[in-house]
């Protein structure tokens, strides 16, 4: 089993989740495939953590466990110390704390944009419409989206799409945002320059984030711990600190430093999948 401590870099705070010798097998026929072998990890309040790993490792299998999406077959989630899950249900009132944002923006395509992002209040229904719109509004305002909050989401680009996906699931405030490879249909200038408005929206907003690549730059660039998981039936191999200071600019990825960085990355996911 694998065991991984949170950073120290992350100001000395205490860890927000924490997984013990968390685990997942499907069903298959007549006995079962494990997705993730068991394996521990604790992450900090306020941590920005990368899952990097080959394809089929168990990287997203574990982040959809972190969402509430799937039961671990074997071990505990906890966040802020409490159980995630209790007899096989996850826990409403943690839910609320995690935001989750897809692949695929996944926006309702008859709904407008800021119909989309204010979906998750509708839902709870706790607030008033007036507070609910000026809430949409204003996360459309911190992704960059202000202006096209009428337009229906096949009207806008790639980008944008995923610009309000990231708008939705921060639109009830959750403390952890866990993303699953969010930027990987996009071209590479906007891929570089949504990293970019992440790292901001993440230094402003103060949020533990959690993401899922296969990019090794993007880890490096984005990340204050890159989570290294072993070829599947994958599990949590290693973590590693990323020493580079913020703010993180474009300039910071033709550094000798940065390449690397990314170099040992690759050398080290070699060694894991045997590679030459």
């Amino acid at each position: 089993m694998s065991e991984i401590g949170g950073r120290g870099g992350s100001g000395g705070r205490p860890a927000l989740i924490t997984l013990t010798a968390v685990g997942k097998a499907f069903d298959v026929g007549d006995g079962t495939a494990p997705a993730l072998l068991p394996s521990s990890l604790s992450i900090a309040d306020g941590e920005f953590v990368v899952f990097l790993g080959p394809s089929g490792c168990g990287k997203t299998t574990l982040l959809r466990m972190m969402s509430g999406l799937l039961e671990p077959t074997s071990g505990t989630i906890a966040v802020a110390g409490n159980p995630l899950w209790d007899k096989g249900r996850c826990r409403k009132e943690l839910r609320s704390r995690l935001g989750l944002v897809f692949q695929d923006s996944a926006l309702l395509p008859w709904l407008t944009v800021e119909e989309n992002v204010r979906l998750p209040l509708d839902l709870r229904g706790r607030l008033p419409r007036a507070e609910r719109l000026s809430g949409a509004r204003a996360m459309l305002a911190l992704v960059g989206a202000a202006d096209i909050g009428a337009r229906m989401p096949h009207e806008i680009s790639g980008g944008m799409r995923q610009r309000v996906a990231i708008a939705r699931a921060l639109s009830y405030d959750p403390d952890v945002l866990l993303m699953d490879e969010p930027f990987a249909a996009l071209d590479a200038i906007s891929r570089e320059a949504l990293n970019t408005e992440l790292q901001t929206l993440w230094l402003s907003t103060g949020k533990t984030i959690v993401l899922v690549t296969h990019s090794m730059a993007e880890a490096a660039f984005l990340a204050d711990r890159i989570v290294l998981f072993s070829p599947g039936p994958g599990r949590i191999d290693s973590a590693i600190d990323v020493p580079f200071p913020r703010p993180r600019t474009r300039d910071l990825t033709y550094s000798p430093e940065f390449q690397r960085m990314v170099r040992d990355l690759h050398e080290r996911l070699a060694g894991l999948m045997r590679l030459p």
